[in-house]
């Protein structure tokens, strides 16, 4: 058997077609997809984005686990070292610069590539020179990622920008059994640049500002926008969607019916809500409520299509494991969904999510900044700024009306998961993992530092 699994970034979970009340038709193939798989319409992301999500997915531990994201330690054990250990090939393939091996993301793969990061075809057997002779931080390595940054784009308008899907593809077609295969698109993160053919889908309507303008000036400051710039924000948005899609489609038409496909978002995205476009740190839904789509190989017999009870990123990696007839690790905080997959029931568990970092430095750890959620898809509690606040998913699915300090026996089980986990947190007192120019320059081009 061989694994796909597909993150998508920034994906909230009203632009997936498949997802309920999705507004547009904007993930057709992926729902495609899904006509052949189950459908958790409630899948939750553990972290509001990428660097305090992505532990959650790979290692099932909660993102302030271990002392915190800002490298995952040696303690949390990938999907793919379990993998890898049992005998399995593991690929990966990502151009997100907080998913770099050297926060810890590379661990347990036979291969694992950024394609942000001498990503082009015809590039791997020169980084892979630099890799055997140069360490990470050498001064030869630094000046060719440096090259390479600036010659890429130009270079990227005749091979395109489809370096993920390539690297996925292959791996897919050179595995004949025991193959673990995870690749990462960036679309729709921002500044929402799709190709024109998707903005005329959406209808976009033009513009006088340059379109990544717009969406930069959104994101500090979206109170001065007019309702005509707010949906030209969110048309962009749904047209990057669908490039992500199109994207999708390419490998998943190659995936043969023998692999397990498990397709989520890594976190969703706010358009305005909660007084935000992008995704800096907050727990309401927009950013952690998330598409989550599981295809079980053609052997797998299920009787369901849809199951509403939560998701969460934590049970990926066990899902993978048992699947694969692998134990999972003593340290997995979440169960595998196979159940639920081949029709069985499970129980309901609250959901955790959780961060500790800042607008204005995201990814380093500051605990005065700790915010912790703890939600089920009718409720939910937020620890944020030393308050904590309920939501009534049913009646406000917006959670635009706070209760504070709710109280009764409804949500008492909340309470004490969240009172829990408050007082489990211990978030590491390390120095920061050092950002190269590099690093640093694609963290910019996407809108996290200024």
């Amino acid at each position: 058997m061989k694994v796909l699994l597909l993150t998508i970034d920034a994906w909230r979970a009203s632009r997936a077609s498949f997802m309920p009340d999705a507004v547009g038709d904007h993930t057709p193939n992926l729902a495609r997809l899904a006509e052949g798989g189950i459908v958790f319409t409630e899948g939750v992301s553990h972290g509001p984005a990428t660097p305090y999500a992505f532990p959650s997915v790979f290692t099932s531990t909660l993102p302030l686990d271990h002392g915190g994201y800002e490298r995952l330690s040696e303690d949390r054990t990938l999907v793919s070292e379990a993998l890898s250990r049992a005998g399995w090939r593991s690929v990966g393939v990502h151009a997100n610069p907080w998913l770099g091996e050297k926060y810890g993301y590379g661990r347990g793969y036979t291969e694992y590539r950024d394609v942000g990061e001498f990503g082009l075809p015809g590039l791997e057997p020169a980084r892979q020179f630099l890799l055997d002779n140069f360490s990470l931080d050498h001064p030869v390595y630094r000046a060719a990622q440096y090259v390479y940054r600036y010659a890429q784009k130009p270079l990227r308008a005749v091979t395109g920008d489809a370096a993920e899907i390539e690297v996925a593809h292959e791996a897919l077609e050179e595995a004949d059994d025991e193959a673990f295969v995870w690749t990462h698109l960036l679309e729709p993160h921002a500044p929402y640049t799709p190709p024109k053919r998707h903005r005329e889908a959406v209808g976009v309507p033009e513009v006088d500002a340059n379109p990544a303008q717009l969406v930069t000036r959104a994101q500090h400051e979206p109170e001065s926008f007019t309702e005509r710039e707010r949906q030209i924000v969110r048309g962009l948005y749904a047209a990057s969607v669908r490039h992500a899609d199109e994207k999708a489609d390419t490998l998943l038409e190659t995936v043969d019916d023998d692999t397990l496909v498990i397709v989520t978002a890594d976190h969703g995205e706010a358009l305005f809500e909660h007084g935000q476009v992008g995704h800096e740190p907050n727990l309401h839904d927009e950013l952690i409520h998330v598409p989550f789509l599981i295809r079980p190989p053609r052997s797998v017999e299920s009787n369901t299509d849809t199951v509403d009870t939560q998701a969460r990123h934590i049970d990926i990696a066990p899902t993978i494991l048992d699947y694969a007839g692998v134990d999972p690790p003593a340290s997995y905080r979440g169960r595998s969904l196979r159940p639920a997959i081949e029709g069985d029931d499970l129980d309901e568990e609250p959901a955790i999510s959780e961060v500790a970092s800042t607008p204005t430095e995201p990814g380093r750890l500051a605990p005065d900044a700790l915010q912790v959620a703890v939600r089920t898809p009718q409720r939910k509690l937020i620890y944020a700024d030393g308050e904590i606040e309920g939501f009534d998913r049913r009646d406000d699915p917006g959670e635009c009306d706070p209760i504070g300090e709710p109280a009764g026996e409804e949500w008492d089980a909340l309470r004490a998961a969240l009172d829990d986990r408050l007082a489990a947190i211990e978030i590491a007192d390390t120095a920061a993992t050092e950002r190269d120019e590099d690093v640093q320059q694609r963290l910019r081009d996407l809108g996290y530092i200024d």
